[in-house]
């Protein structure tokens, strides 16, 4: 086997995603996600791992997976728009979910929902779809403002909680 230089453009690169979010609890369209959407411009895709238990037995020690996966937390970052809309929808799903003023928390099936993260190739075609079941959002990071010459985008992130997720190869 030898190393060549990869020219082949069947590779997978980290620009070919879109993450799609339903009608969210508080909203009564789907309008007003466009701008998260389009605007989301990063991505981790989330680690996960097994629980496992250490066995001693006979003199010998082996691992064992319990019956647990763990999920890490889905982290994205966007840009926000020139209205604020989209950092404002997460900002109201928050709220929505506890305002710490009339609202201490809502019922669980009242405020997660299912996403997909559609992964495609170089050809824009999806090949892979990754459904995060029950997300919601844990974490809605900072907006800083400068008014430094060379920063012309205004940037945040949210950090997403879920149940599980499921990956489905489209192709």
């Amino acid at each position: 086997m030898t190393c060549e230089q990869n020219t082949n453009i069947n590779i997978a690169t980290p620009s070919n995603f879109r993450m799609v979010f339903p009608k969210l609890p508080q909203q009564t369209s789907l309008a007003r996600n466009n701008e998260l959407a389009l605007n989301t411009h990063g991505i981790i895709l989330p680690a996960l791992s097994l629980n496992y238990e250490e066995i001693h037995w006979e003199g010998a020690k082996r691992f064992v997976a319990q019956n647990q996966i763990m999920f890490d937390q889905l982290q994205t970052q966007f840009l926000v728009d020139s209205k604020f809309l989209n950092w404002t929808l997460l900002f109201e799903w928050m709220t929505y979910i506890s305002n710490n003023k009339d609202i201490m928390g809502r019922d669980y099936a009242k405020y997660a929902v299912d996403a997909t993260l559609a992964i495609t190739d170089n050809f824009q075609n999806e090949i892979l779809s990754v459904k995060f079941a029950g997300i919601w959002p844990l974490n809605l990071q900072e907006v800083s403002f400068s008014m430094r010459e060379g920063e012309v985008f205004v940037e945040s992130g949210a950090s997403f909680v879920y149940d599980y997720l499921e990956v489905k190869s489209v192709t």
